[in-house]
């Protein structure tokens, strides 16, 4: 049987690459994830207000970031995860 050895009751070994490789890329989509939400969201209300053609009230303003965050966090963690992969692949 090819691959490392798997003692009876372990499920999964990692080695330390991959450990750092999903710990640097949770990291990186933490760090990135409010600058990313803010600029969606500076985006979102540009585009509202100006389609509506009025200033947005504090109701929509507020609809508007929860529907800004899953976007915010697809975007980032997806990113974060090819940009390690690509480092990692350069580099080590």
């Amino acid at each position: 049987m090819a691959g490392p050895e798997v003692e009876k009751g372990e499920i999964f070994v990692m080695d330390a690459m991959t450990i750092w490789y999903w710990v640097s890329s949770i990291g990186l989509g933490a760090l990135l994830f409010r600058p990313a939400k803010k600029f969606i969201l500076a985006q979102r209300l540009t585009r509202t207000t100006r389609k509506l053609d009025r200033q947005l009230t504090e109701d929509e303003i507020r609809d508007l970031e929860k529907k800004t965050i899953p976007i915010a966090a697809l975007i980032v963690v997806t990113f974060s995860f090819l940009f390690n992969s690509v480092i990692m692949n350069k580099y080590f």
